[in-house]
């Protein structure tokens, strides 16, 4: 039998008052009641403390969308990734638990921040039935970075373009493939950003060598790449005729020079198809203002939060319902392309393998160890 809810309303008039009291059964849902609570307390603690890689004007795009919506402020720490890891660290041996957030890149929180226990699970966190909706995120569910899914949720996911030809020297027949990068033509016309440091050289690195070996690597180096760590130079040479080819560039390096009408143009090559994330969201354990850090994940991952984010990072976001708009069509994923994820926890800890082998390769200086 199908149930009818009815709600009788009893008014009384005493005295010139009037008591309107409702059945129960009518009281606010549960994740509501904890969103209510969580917002005022977040209010009290008026502000949560972030330590950031990403520019601060992006940072600060999302700070008043969240002073808008909630009154909360952001306050920011910004610098280099290690530098800041280094410092959160050192806080926490002085016992300081001054950080609520970590925004920066993936593979180094699971090499810094997991292994001692300085980062809390962001999912039980998540309330807001917008954000909870499995249909709105791509692959009908939150994307982490982490292997148990539940402490480091990725904002952005997006193919990761790893070339960049000069449309003069280089036709589109010509390169569709990684391997086509062997073609004795292009033997010292290639700059390849340095596969030992942090940043897309080696993650293009890890993923095409998992894909076709080092035996590909091997051969690759003697096509006597010029490898770099500039990467606007990089982009400019290419730019400039000086190489035909930019192997693992930086993608705001190349809209740079994109905008201003150079005869360049991105290629993702067919034989391995890889996104990233750029940047993700990890929550730090014993976070001095637990309530903001929880307002600020769950208005983040609403539509209007990834919208502020997407404009403000130019990357497509993780939910489906984000405009992209704004966006250049080459920098979204495609339907039907099954990417590979390069920034996991997986991915993260294969990199410092990855990196001694490329050095190897490349004849480059090994990188130094981190200092414990």
């Amino acid at each position: 039998m199908k149930k009818i809810a009815y709600v009788l309303v009893i008014t009384v008039t005493m005295a010139g008052l009037m008591f309107v009291c409702p059945l129960a059964g009518t009281s606010k849902a549960a994740w509501q009641q904890d969103w209510e609570k969580t917002l005022t307390a977040a209010k009290q603690e008026g502000t949560l403390r972030m330590y950031s890689t990403a520019a601060p004007g992006q940072i600060g795009a999302i700070r008043k969308g969240l002073m808008a919506a909630h009154g909360i402020n952001i306050e920011l720490i910004s610098g280099r990734g290690r530098e800041l890891r280094a410092r959160i660290l050192s806080e926490r041996r002085a016992g300081l638990y001054l950080a609520d957030i970590y925004w920066g890149g993936a593979p180094s929180i699971f090499t810094d921040f997991k292994p001692v226990g300085a980062i809390d699970p962001v999912k039980p966190l998540l309330v807001l039935p917008e954000v909870v909706d499995p249909q709105v995120w791509y692959g009908g569910r939150h994307l982490y970075a982490d292997k148990d899914e539940r402490y480091v949720i990725a904002l952005f996911y997006f193919p990761d373009l790893s070339l960049v030809v000069n449309t003069d020297l280089v036709k589109p027949e010509d390169i569709k493939t990684n391997s086509d990068l062997l073609n004795p033509k292009w033997k010292g016309k290639i700059v390849f950003y340095d596969p030992t440091t942090s940043g897309p050289g080696r993650v293009w690195f890890l993923m095409v060598s998992k894909a076709l070996g080092y035996e590909f690597m091997e051969k690759f180096a003697k096509q006597e790449p010029v490898i770099s760590r500039t990467p606007r130079q990089m982009v400019e040479w290419v730019a400039r005729r000086k190489y035909s080819v930019l192997v693992a560039p930086q993608h705001a390096s190349v809209a740079e020079f994109l905008k201003a009408g150079a005869p360049i143009r991105f290629f993702s090559p067919t034989d391995v198809t890889y996104a990233a994330m750029f940047t993700v969201v990890a929550l730090m354990n014993k976070a001095p203002h637990p309530n903001a850090a929880k307002v600020f994940i769950n208005w983040l991952l609403t539509k209007e939060g990834l919208t502020i984010c997407s404009k403000a990072f130019m990357l497509q976001s993780t939910r489906l319902d984000v405009p992209t708009d704004h966006l250049d069509p080459i920098s979204l994923r495609q339907p039907g392309v099954a990417y590979i994820n390069s920034e996991n926890e997986e991915a993260a800890l294969e990199l410092s393998t990855a990196v001694n082998e490329a050095a190897k390769i490349f004849r480059l200086p090994m990188p130094k160890k981190k200092k414990k």
